[in-house]
């Protein structure tokens, strides 16, 4: 005569459990592009940020439509560089504290798009435009970050600042800056953006 084994219900209840935590669990797990993200520090305008490397501090924001800068040469015409977007520059003060390198810089819309400052050729603001520009360590540099950026990429977008001039390095400082880019920040700054921005220096302005 065949006995069945009583079933413990509570064993098995408690199994179930137990494997439905474990699959929640990993679900829920960061995924490794998440572990080594970049570490953000958060500021805000006027506020100066310690990062690993460097210290940055952001001040006026500004747009433009177009920037007028020197021209090539002794005898040529000014230049005009057109944004795709609008320019936007970003006046800061940046430090290398460890050892003598780069700060890049980019913008983060609220809705995740990054845009990279332009280079230093782009503006070609030679001490002044900030990316590219190799830094010596404990001596600040002050100038401005530029950012060729859509319109509608301004509101709630926040600048970003990292070591190097490349890309933001993994387990490493991003440091995050809150400009007030709000509704009505946006459109003051759009209400003075001007056609033309004239850069040049001033033996050659007008």
């Amino acid at each position: 005569m065949n006995r069945s084994l009583p079933i413990r219900w509570g064993l098995v209840v408690a199994t179930l459990a137990s494997l439905a935590l474990i699959v929640a669990l990993r679900r829920h797990e960061p995924s490794m592009d998440e572990k080594t993200a970049p570490m953000l520090i958060r500021g805000a305008t006027g506020q100066t940020l310690e990062a690993r490397n460097f210290s940055v501090k952001v001040g006026k924001l500004k747009l433009a439509h177009a920037y007028r800068l020197d021209p090539r040469t002794s005898d040529g015409p000014a230049r005009e560089v057109k944004a795709d977007g609008i320019w936007l520059s970003a006046l800061a003060e940046v430090t290398v504290t460890q050892a003598n390198g780069y700060v890049g810089a980019q913008l983060r819309a609220r809705d995740g798009r990054v845009y990279r400052a332009a280079p230093a050729d782009r503006p070609d603001l030679k001490g002044f435009n900030l990316a590219d520009l190799y830094l010596v360590t404990g001596l600040p540099a002050n100038g401005a970050y530029v950012f060729d950026v859509p319109i509608d990429a301004l509101e709630g977008a926040t600048l970003q600042f990292f070591s190097g001039n490349g890309a933001p390095a993994q387990l490493d400082h991003l440091a995050d800056v809150d400009v007030g880019l709000d509704a009505a920040h946006v459109k003051t700054l759009l209400d003075a953006a001007v056609p033309m921005l004239d850069l040049r220096s001033p033996e050659r302005a007008p």
